[in-house]
């Protein structure tokens, strides 16, 4: 995490993201070696995201011109046919991730963000049979991957999404316990304030819970909830899980770890 920000009083999980923010808020502020930082951040930036589109670009070229190969590796591999099952990519530089719920290294080459909603069944599965198919990539520092709230099924949903940025304000760590205690107890217990500080006293560590509760109550999460449902909603997001790595959509999320084995490493 750095903290030491000379241009502002925010937080940031790397320096490249910060020189970003300098490049893109404090250029005219900046020293000759500050503006050097933030003309490379933003070099760099640009540069993957023309990786991208050139990988793309091959990608559509190869299905244009071959349609019927495109058909067998479909059949002969679901993994990567889930890649073109819906299709469509998203700007990760509209979801404000420097501030959202993260595992891995910040440095990370490969970016797995998630919409997700704490009462979807294929949440669920998704949390307890798809991401721990992950963790080797996480814990090795060639995967970052991100939450981001999606409200589809209603109060109780929100509330629990509420609840956990509730426990990410105080422990960034703990808010993953919290996390998958939501799913692991999804539909047993009461989402109102008593039932979810209940599952987090349960469930994490060394928080404030009498804080959490006022928390809960006072609906202090309601903003990061509301900009998650936002930015999921400006880029085409409609239902959970919706899954994305390096800013194209997979479809086929199933088969996650196959898919960034064979098409992002």
């Amino acid at each position: 995490m750095v903290k030491d920000d000379k241009y502002s009083d925010k937080e940031f999980d790397s320096e490249h993201e910060m020189h970003l923010y300098w490049a893109k808020n404090h250029m005219d502020d900046l020293n000759s070696h500050d503006k050097d930082k933030a003309k490379k951040a933003l070099s760099k930036k640009e540069n993957e995201k023309a990786s991208q589109r050139e990988w793309r670009k091959k990608m559509f070229f190869r299905g244009t011109a071959g349609l019927v190969a495109v058909v067998l590796v479909y059949l002969a591999a679901p993994s990567i046919a889930g890649m073109f099952t819906g299709g469509g990519s998203i700007d990760y530089s509209d979801l404000n991730l420097e501030e959202q719920p993260r595992l891995g290294d910040a440095d990370a080459n490969i970016t797995v963000v998630e919409f997700g909603d704490y009462r979807c069944g294929a949440c669920q599965s998704f949390n307890q049979e798809v991401k721990p198919e992950l963790q080797d990539k996480i814990d090795s520092g060639e995967v970052k991957f991100y939450f981001m709230d999606f409200n589809v099924l209603g109060p109780q949903s929100r509330a629990a999404s509420e609840a956990a940025e509730c426990v990410y304000q105080q422990d960034q760590e703990q808010f993953w316990s919290f996390h998958d205690a939501l799913f692991d107890n999804r539909g047993s217990f009461s989402y109102g304030t008593e039932g979810l500080t209940s599952l987090a006293e349960e469930n994490t560590e060394g928080l404030d819970y009498d804080e959490l509760q006022a928390c809960i109550d006072n609906q202090n999460g309601s903003e990061a909830v509301s900009f998650d449902n936002e930015a999921g909603r400006s880029d085409g997001v409609s239902a959970t899980p919706t899954v994305f790595v390096n800013e194209d959509r997979v479809s086929n999320w199933n088969n996650l770890a196959s898919i960034i084995e064979d098409n992002y490493q």
